[in-house]
């Protein structure tokens, strides 16, 4: 009874002991990996997650300005001054008619952060300068001349990486345009519709991927010029009918007509919208029937008299359409 109560009381022996020990390492091993690698991914999601959020307020801050393109003027009939796939720039209706540009800076750096396809920086300028210059155009940084402010407004975009050409805008017209519009400066007061584009990933060699977060403003405030045109028909002698209805409005606004005779209208007063020029004006209205006095006879070989036509649409953009020599019937 004694030498089996004693073998009952026998421990582990050490190999047992070492195997539990192997086992246990093992078990730790793969847990503490397991719990790294959620550490680590909870991370990632975190740091993209921010970077989203970053990226989605930026979005919203260019799109409310956007909303509030300045209106155009006659003296400044654009309002925006570069349209490019990955830099815009554009004047707002602040009292102080801010220029602002964004553009995606892939090359070189800002500070300490690189630039590159893989890590493209967006910028955000503003500047209350009367015009956009040379210099001010130059290539996206963080110290482009003639910007009073810069702001990194979202990192790690993704829109060039690997030789991609994905547009951070695309740019649509009025109807009637053709597709490729804008393909020069002189169409941006065409522009009616822009789509922001951003794709955005923290480390492109880990999970998650990369994302795209994607925005379009309708420029309210746009204004193209308007066409002046008018035809001409002899109702009796000394008497002719002049009609302006072939005159267009790009956004179908009503527009105010006014005729001249003999002398051009004066640029001053049809930049004043407040108001009506007077200097040589016969008549205002889309038609205008004119009778001829004796002192336009014809007894002294004039045969004609020029007259001009000016268009004007609300937004006090105009068009002049003459001189055009009028026959006296």
């Amino acid at each position: 009874m004694t030498s089996r109560a004693h073998r009952r009381q026998d421990g582990f022996t050490l190999i047992e002991v070492l195997l539990v020990c192997v086992i246990s390492l093992v078990v730790l091993g793969a847990t503490l990996t397991a719990y790294s690698a959620l550490l680590r991914a909870e991370r990632d999601n975190t740091r993209q997650t921010d970077e989203i959020e970053n990226t989605r307020l930026a979005m919203e801050h260019a799109a409310r300005q956007l909303r509030n393109l300045a209106n155009p003027t006659a003296t400044a009939t654009s309002t925006i001054a570069v349209a490019a796939d990955y830099d815009f720039i554009f004047q707002t209706s602040d009292p102080t008619k801010t220029w602002v540009r964004y553009c995606l800076q892939t090359s070189g750096s800002a500070g300490s952060t690189p630039a590159s396809p893989g890590r493209g920086l967006l910028w955000e300028m503003e500047s209350n300068a009367p015009a956009v210059t040379a210099a001010m155009r130059a290539e996206c940084s963080g110290s482009v001349a003639g910007w009073a402010k810069h702001h990194l407004v979202a990192d790690h975009v993704t829109n060039r990486v690997g030789g991609a050409d994905r547009n951070v805008f695309t740019f649509s017209c009025s109807v009637g345009n053709p597709p490729a519009c804008p393909a020069s400066e002189a169409e941006f007061p065409k522009i009616t519709n822009v789509a922001l584009d951003l794709f955005t990933d923290t480390d492109l060699a880990r999970r998650p991927s990369e994302k795209r977060l994607s925005s379009a403003v309708y420029l309210r405030n746009q204004n193209e010029l308007p066409t002046a045109a008018f035809t001409q028909r002899p109702i009796s002698s000394r008497r002719v009918l002049l009609n302006a209805s072939a005159s267009i409005d790009p956004e179908g606004r009503t527009l105010q007509y006014f005729w001249f005779k003999n002398g051009a209208p004066v640029e001053a007063e049809l930049n004043d919208c407040t108001k009506r020029p007077v200097t040589n004006k016969v008549a205002e209205g889309v038609t205008h029937v004119h009778d001829f006095p004796i002192s336009d006879g014809t007894a002294n070989g004039v045969t004609s008299k020029p007259f001009w036509l000016v268009a004007r649409d609300p937004g006090c953009l105009y068009s002049t359409y003459g001189p055009i020599n009028v026959v006296i019937p």
